[in-house]
């Protein structure tokens, strides 16, 4: 009876545990943002003020005084725009037909007499609506700015009610319609935050983005015209608009470019003469460039979160997908992880621009089973906190500078193992960085910034010294060290001297940062650009694009190939050793593959060294890739997980 009653009770106990036991699956973030690079290093001026639009967000004000000036020209953006909503077409048409009328030929009379620009026009003269907003932006005509105005709205009166309106419509708030069009008189009023959020418009249409891109056009009558935005082109800038009146408000610029698709411009207001507008404007776009870039926050398998359970434990949630946004440091930045079962999605915010990366959960069990419920009420239990750190390698895989020693102990190669004036205290973790000049940086063999910043104290200008030009300053510094430096200039010098009248330029030497476009490109801490001891070079006269597919067109590029290693150049990311078409997934083996191929890309190892590569010592006589022959030297052990020998 007593057993009776007492096994009762233990069902009865088991029966109540096992069915009113916690089921409650938690789901826990553990995906930070990273911190990105804060705006407060742009440039002060001493004289009006500029804002930083990024996809019509506002980044950066040097001031947060509400400077409201007379606009110029810029005033024109607005025109352009206005006349797209009225009488909208689509890229590569023309538009509809304008025919000069009387009123608009007294205009041109008029900004004639008062040393306005203008351009040339006639009563009766046909001119398409995509030619008069050529003449428009590029060479700031008033009278047909007035023109166009005057014909999308019937009078100037009209034009200024609809486009007020408009821009109330679209949040743009501080800017005032004056009595023209073409920001001529000093009515038209406006602020560098509204003036940029204006440009992000002008870039955002198919047709207005074209037209400020372009340098030159012809149009009837009036012939050639030139952009008068004299930075195109230069560091990326597609645009937008210039103005001036007097000594009203000085000289304006509106510009703007592309970085990963997002649209970043910058307005400035006030500038004492053109020439400083367009340098100021051209100083605040790079200096934007080297912090604001598009990077990867979230890679595929990332773990970005977790389940937890008792009767699972911790779960992992990871990413399925890379996540690459610009971001910067007052950007509004929130994270969200949403799960419906196994699968959910990482929602991430940005500026005013949301994100959303699939997750799914490694492994998913909603409810407990009767077996773990009854374990559980004897005490078993799985949950707990997601351990995501690595176990520290207890081995040092550290090589300092005296213990990197050839294969064959009879070679005597100062170039091989010269650490040379720029080397640093490996600081990073990557043990190549004592083997000097045949230091590996790639994504095994990463750096950390500071590092990288290090670096770049020890580095001499190949432009200043030698001469040699920079084609594309916007990608990196013409830095180099003194050795590699000397050795380029004696290189440009023997093909200049095998190709009279032609030369070699620089596509960007030394990287303080990296770049995440795609296969071509690295990030920060994993760039061969990051060593000071690489150019990316082209003889211009073969064109201006790096392209694989141009190279039989590049005499300069097989010449390299053919001749570098006369001078400690290699070929760094070769044909041979691409692991496939470019087309094809980054594939970095354990044997040398580099996963790139970049016909253009040339890496200072030293003399010795660079014949040894391009003539395959360790290769069969074949080409090798720098990775392969640092471990067919014994120097790497492992290509694959970042182990010097």
């Amino acid at each position: 009876m007593f057993f009776g009653v007492l096994t009762l009770g233990f069902l009865t106990w088991l029966f109540i545990s096992v069915n009113s036991i916690d089921t409650t699956l938690t789901v826990n973030t553990i995906y930070e943002l990273p911190e990105f690079e804060s705006l407060d290093t742009l440039p002060n001026l001493d004289y009006g003020d500029y804002t930083v639009v990024i996809d019509n967000d506002i980044a950066h004000k040097m001031s947060d005084e509400k400077k409201v000036l007379p606009t110029a020209s810029t005033a024109k953006m607005i025109l352009g725009l206005m006349v797209m909503e009225q009488k909208p077409f689509n890229a590569g048409e023309n538009g509809e037909t304008i025919t000069i009328t009387q009123e608009m030929y007294e205009r041109y009379l008029w900004y004639v007499a008062h040393d306005g620009s203008n351009t040339r026009v006639s009563v009766g003269e046909k001119i398409s609506e995509y030619d008069a907003l050529m003449a428009v932006f590029l060479a700031s005509s008033n009278n047909m700015a007035d023109s166009l105005a005057i014909w999308a709205f019937g009078s100037m009166e009209q034009y200024h009610d609809f486009a007020s309106a408009k821009l109330v419509e679209w949040g743009i708030a501080d800017t005032s319609i004056g009595v023209d069009a073409s920001g001529f008189d000093a009515s038209t009023t406006s602020t560098t935050a509204d003036l940029a959020m204006i440009g992000q418009r002008i870039l955002s249409n198919p047709v207005l983005s074209t037209i400020v891109g372009t340098a030159e056009y012809e149009i009837p009558i009036a012939g050639k015209i030139e952009n008068t935005n004299k930075i195109l082109g230069q560091n990326r800038i597609s645009g937008i608009k210039t103005g001036f009146i007097g000594d009203v408000s000085g000289y304006c610029l509106v510009s703007g470019y592309l970085e990963g698709g997002h649209i970043i411009t910058t307005a400035l207001l006030g500038a004492p003469t053109r020439l400083q507008s367009f340098d100021d404007s051209l100083a605040v776009t790079t200096a934007m460039q080297d912090l604001i870039k598009e990077q990867t926050i979230i890679t595929t398998g990332q773990t970005v979160g977790y389940y937890d359970s008792w009767w699972t434990g911790p779960v992992a949630i990871t990413a399925n997908d890379d996540l690459k946004v610009i971001g910067w440091k007052k950007a509004d930045k929130q994270v969200d992880l949403v799960m419906d079962g196994e699968d959910g999605s990482l929602k991430v915010r940005v500026g005013k621009y949301d994100y959303n990366v699939a997750v799914t959960a490694e492994k998913y069990e909603m409810v407990p089973t009767l077996g773990e419920r009854l374990a559980h009420s004897f005490g078993w239990n799985h949950g707990g906190m997601l351990n995501t750190e690595t176990k520290e390698n207890e081995e040092n895989e550290s090589v300092v500078e005296e213990d990197v020693q050839p294969v064959e102990e009879t070679e005597k190669n100062t170039d091989t193992n010269s650490t040379s004036a720029n080397s640093q205290p490996d600081n990073s973790g990557n043990c190549t960085l004592g083997f000097g000049n045949l230091m590996l940086i790639n994504p095994n063999f990463p750096v950390e910034v500071s590092y990288i910043d290090a670096q770049k104290s020890q580095l001499v200008s190949v432009s200043s010294r030698y001469g040699i030009v920079e084609g594309n300053a916007y990608n990196g510094d013409n830095l180099l060290t003194v050795e590699a430096a000397e050795h380029l200039n004696q290189m440009v010098k023997a093909y200049e001297s095998d190709y009279p009248g032609h030369t070699f330029e620089t596509r960007s030497c030394y990287r303080a940062r990296g770049t995440t476009c795609g296969r071509l490109c690295a990030a920060t801490g994993t760039s061969d650009h990051h060593t000071g001891l690489t150019c990316d070079l082209l003889d211009p006269a073969y064109g201006t694009e790096l392209d694989t597919d141009t190279y039989n067109q590049h005499i300069d590029w097989q010449w390299l190939y053919a001749n570098s290693y006369k001078y400690g150049f290699i070929d760094r990311f070769p044909a041979e050793w691409a692991g496939g078409s470019m087309s094809e997934p980054l594939n970095v083996d354990a044997n040398g593959t580099t996963g790139l191929y970049e016909t253009w890309h040339y890496r200072y190892v030293g003399v010795v060294p660079a014949t040894e590569i391009a003539t395959g010592k360790y290769n069969n006589g074949e080409y090798d890739s720098l990775e392969h022959y640092l471990k067919a030297r014994g120097m790497v052990s492992d290509l694959k997980n970042g182990k010097c020998s």
